[in-house]
């Protein structure tokens, strides 16, 4: 195994064993599946997205990875270790492109079922409120509940509402929340590695990779580039707080992020309610 602690979510990880890997993929998404006991697939084609770079140009906390089957059915998936406020509008607009893909004379009855599969290293949703740490969305009828369609599914897996419990008693979901969480030990990931094939898998393609010098310096990079990210966002979060809020906003909108996210800063930093921090927001924009 490897023989440092390695940040599971980081973006060169997670491609070198989730980009490269289908067995260890169609387990990761099976694990997802399995709660409404719904298709499970048996085979993927990864389908290139993205073209790597050399240089990291704020692309660390997100990594999309697209797959389909034989059947049809599409599946991306997506990191977001960074707080993301609008991440529910953005996983519908990432499914849409990959759902609406009819050619010239298709019905649309051939439109494939679109599977989005969202890892959080925050709470999107409220967690008193919401403590499952995973959720499942489709298109309903408001008043009856009936589903419109079948090929939508847009799943979210936050990653600190995870609790550690026995590995005789996890699901296949936990196991692999398990093996992203930081909390979780080695020991115990060597105990879910031997419960789980395909974790143990993913585990020594990590093992492989941080003994690859290019490989360790894609990782390297991209863990820079988090804590300089981080250490940025508490400086301007600091200078806010000296300032009051919209001072915080000031320094807060400084750093590009979206005026949701900033609402969500203010709430946690000074204690507001939702309504209270969008106000504020819309107040000093």
């Amino acid at each position: 195994m490897a023989a440092f602690r390695i940040n599971r979510t980081n973006d060169a990880v997670f491609k070198a064993i989730f980009a490269k890997y289908p067995k260890i993929t169609l387990s990761l998404i099976n694990a997802f599946l399995e709660f409404q006991c719904t298709e499970q697939l048996v085979d993927i084609e990864f389908i290139d997205r993205e073209i790597d770079s050399d240089e990291y140009e704020g692309k660390e906390s997100r990594l999309d990875i697209l797959g389909r089957t034989a059947s049809g059915t599409k599946v991306n998936i997506e990191m977001q270790i960074n707080v993301l406020a609008a991440m529910g509008e953005r996983s519908l607009f990432y499914w849409a492109r990959n759902y609406a893909d009819l050619k010239r004379g298709e019905e649309y009855d051939s439109l494939k079922r679109t599977i989005a599969i969202n890892i959080l290293g925050f709470n999107l949703f409220d967690e008193a409120k919401y403590p499952d740490m995973h959720s499942c969305f489709g298109i309903y009828d408001i008043k009856t509940k009936c589903q419109l369609t079948d090929k939508l599914e847009i799943h979210f897996l936050e990653l600190l509402k995870y609790k550690s419990k026995s590995v005789k008693d996890m699901t296949r979901m936990e196991k692999w929340a398990a093996y992203f969480s930081p909390d979780t030990t080695e020991e115990e990931l060597e105990e879910i590695a031997a419960s789980e094939e395909s974790i143990k898998e993913a585990m020594e393609v990590e093992d492989v990779f941080t003994k690859d010098e290019v490989a360790r310096r894609s990782y390297e990079k991209a863990e820079k580039f988090r804590r300089d990210q981080a250490a940025q966002l508490s400086y301007a979060e600091k200078r806010g707080e000296e300032k009051g809020i919209k001072g915080t906003i000031i320094a807060l909108k400084s750093l590009n992020l979206d005026k949701k996210t900033i609402a969500l800063k203010l709430a946690e930093v000074f204690g507001l309610d939702d309504k209270a921090a969008n106000s504020y927001v819309e107040a000093n924009w």
